[in-house]
């Protein structure tokens, strides 16, 4: 998803205590300062990662915000596992927007686990040696002769025991231990077994509050009408219609459109309907998808900067191969289409917002909504880190899907300066046909790929050219010259991240590009690929294993074909088999998918074969069902009538195979993408003899 940096990685632990508040464990960054102060009566206030009740509560407290992945869980099961509890005993709770506590706060790149993998598990541990040490002195033993376990703490000599919740006010006298000892895991009960979703039920009962769902008292609900073509602004707009239409009460400007306020969302969309609006569409009005793609053509056609040393590589291999892969614009699609509700009062802003980036959302609000904002910027490894402050209170709320398009705060901007002018309550939602023609949506871009071939077809040199997108990814292959250049290019089109960012269009290039090299050396695919790989044995083993499991050199049904892809990224290894069969009469039918994933060290299988399958359909949809063209400036497309997703009969059986592995954890929320477009390709490919270059795939040029 994101390739943002996080300017406040958590450094290390603090811990703060009160008489009679039980127990409060937080990660603070070293320059921002520590936990905040308890509360007496109710024990510390839920802002830090762990905290304890006299009344026995367990609470975590969870920065990442949850959008389907598991993050609650996984973060959880961390914690219960050091802290000897099982996870019926842990409650869970999304954590209120601090950057002094938790850092600067996003969720993206597949970093939550990877980032919280120790420092989670320290903060379980902490406590229970914490626990320990106040049941060793209220009883005068040794700490050494208690353990904990369950929620409690014993001491089998005496047979004396207490839980963690009579404990932790004591526990919280205690100095945090310089030290702590993680669990071998080989002594793990809960991290690498399955573990069902902490919310699975208020989610799939329908009584998990969604931030589309938010109602407050005099809250108005506002749609806003964008001009169509990027860049543009309104010249003037008649809102008499719009007026007459039953709930609508205002209509108001604003620098990205026209605005309409009712009492409930369908006599907004009715009145945003009835608006007679006269655009300046400005200078992008003649952008179309067919003008950026000779656009990128022609730098590509320009190019002459290539490494002499690999120039001269090229130059001198017996054979070369040149080819161009053509990869579209991308919207997001998010289930929960785009919403925030903001309430400025008594000189506060309040926000409710499915986000991946709340303190970000917290900047801008605060920007936007306060006249003289109550925080303080400051300089933290280069980057300008926004200090917590109570004027501005950002309610994360679960977010119903996000792929990257939550971690912008566009629609934060717009709800502010709506409720701002106002002065009531402001729901904003946006249709979907906004959504689709309004997004960030992922780049557009050409990728010229060149290699030189021995005389057996072993590549010795590669080079890819990649125009208009983020970059190239130097090949993952053993090459023995090989690399590439980004010319990046403004296309116009507002860009973003999208789930597996840059990947996603680098594995299909890649891996379609050296099932290429394969062909041209007569060799089979499979094989080609270990060869390249001879100093790679965890990658290899990926890789194997999916061959294995989709049976692949055996018997296959009458025409059926196999296609095979692999990308390493986000600190995991993953490799994909497409089975599919492909006629004029039928057209192409995915009969059964099988991925294997090298994630290291897992703490919940049951996400990482979720997030493979989401990560799978979502990249499959992007394959084969629709992309992002533009004409005269706009998006052509507007609602999933022609921008399709899968629909659950169109999904074929997906087998995930998780290799068993003792590296530190890998992601598992993107990585599952960028193989399934080559893999289909590559299949295509085994069952029509032609070359799949460009997204998505169409079946009438296929069967021509």
């Amino acid at each position: 998803m994101s390739t943002l940096q996080n300017p406040g990685r958590r450094s290390f632990m603090v811990t703060t205590a009160a008489a009679g508040s039980g127990l409060l464990l937080a990660f603070a960054l070293g320059s921002c300062g520590g936990a905040s102060s308890p509360n007496g009566r109710n024990g510390f206030r839920p802002n830090g990662w762990l905290r304890i009740t006299p009344g026995g509560r367990i609470i975590i407290t969870v920065a990442e915000a949850e959008m389907g992945q598991g993050v609650h869980t996984s973060l959880a099961m961390l914690v219960a596992e050091e802290l000897e509890v099982t996870m019926e005993q842990v409650e869970v709770e999304q954590a209120p927007v601090d950057n002094r506590l938790y850092g600067w706060q996003y969720t993206g790149g597949s970093t939550s686990v990877r980032e919280g993998w120790e420092p989670m598990r320290r903060a379980g541990a902490t406590a229970r040696q914490m626990l320990i040490e106040a049941a060793a002195r209220r009883w005068q033993v040794p700490p050494g002769e208690c353990r904990a376990r369950l929620g409690v703490v014993e001491h089998p000599a005496s047979g004396k025991r207490a839980t963690y919740g009579e404990l932790a006010s004591a526990a919280a006298q205690l100095d945090p231990p310089s030290q702590v000892s993680l669990k071998d895991p080989a002594r793990f009960r809960l991290i690498g077994r399955a573990t069902g979703e902490v919310e699975a039920v208020p989610v799939v009962t329908g009584r998990l509050r969604y931030a589309s769902d938010l109602k407050l008292p005099g809250m108005l609900t506002a749609v806003v009408v964008h001009c169509p073509v990027f860049g543009g602004g309104v010249r003037s707009v008649a809102s008499e219609a719009a007026l007459q239409v039953a709930g609508v009460r205002r209509v108001l400007e604003i620098e990205e459109g026209v605005v309409v306020l009712a009492e409930h969302f369908w006599a907004a969309q009715q009145g945003a309907r009835a608006l007679r609006i006269e655009w300046d569409y400005g200078a992008a009005a003649g952008l179309d998808s067919a003008g950026i793609r000779k656009l990128f053509q022609s730098h590509a056609d320009r190019f002459d900067s290539l490494d002499q040393e690999l120039a001269r590589a090229l130059e001198s291999a017996p054979r070369r191969l040149e080819v161009d892969y053509h990869i579209p614009f991308q919207a997001h699609a998010v289930p929960e289409s785009i919403c925030c509700t903001v309430h400025i009062h008594d000189g506060i802003c309040e926000v409710w917002v499915p986000t991946q980036s709340p303190s970000e959302a917290q900047e801008v609000a605060a920007r936007l909504s306060l006249s003289r904002p109550g925080y303080l910027l400051q300089k933290l490894k280069g980057k300008l880190l926004g200090r917590p402050f109570d004027a501005v209170r950002i309610h994360n709320m679960r977010l119903g899907g996000g792929f990257g398009r939550r971690l912008e705060v566009d629609y934060v901007v717009e709800a502010v300066k709506i409720a701002k002018l106002a002065q009531a309550p402001v729901r904003l939602l946006w249709p979907r046909e906004e959504e689709i023609q309004h997004g960030y949506y992922r780049p557009a871009s050409l990728h010229r790929m060149r290699a030189g071939l021995d005389q057996q077809g072993m590549p010795l040199a590669w080079h890819q050219l990649a125009v208009g997108a983020g970059g190239f990814r130097s090949p993952y292959y053993s090459i023995p010259a090989k690399g590439g250049d980004t010319l990046k290019l403004e296309s116009g089109v507002p860009t973003g991240s999208w789930r597996s960012v840059g990947s996603s269009y680098n594995a299909f290039v890649i891996e379609g590009f050296v099932d290429e090299l394969a062909a041209a050396a007569g060799r089979d695919p499979l094989d080609y690929r270990l060869a390249l790989l001879e100093d790679e044995p965890r990658f290899r083993a990926v890789i194997e294993l999916a061959a294995e499991k989709a049976g692949w050199g055996g018997r296959l049904p009458e025409g059926h074909h196999l296609g095979l892809a692999a990308h390493p990224g986000f600190g995991s290894l993953v490799a994909q088999v497409v089975e599919l069969s492909a006629d004029r009469e039928r057209g192409i039918r995915i009969h059964r998918i099988v991925c294997a994933i090298d994630c290291g060290q897992v703490v919940n299988p049951d996400t990482v074969k979720a997030q493979m399958e989401g990560g799978i359909i979502f990249g499959l949809t992007a394959t084969l069902a629709g992309a992002i063209t533009i004409r005269n400036g706009r998006v052509e497309q507007s609602n999933l009538h022609d921008f399709p997703l899968l629909r659950m009969g169109e999904v074929p059986p997906i087998d995930v195979y998780i290799v068993p592995s003792s590296a530190p954890p890998g992601g598992v929320g993107e990585p599952g993408v960028p193989p399934i477009a080559p893999a289909v390709g590559n299949a295509l490919y085994a069952a029509t003899g032609k070359r799949i270059r460009e997204l998505p795939v169409k079946p009438e040029e296929l069967f021509q």
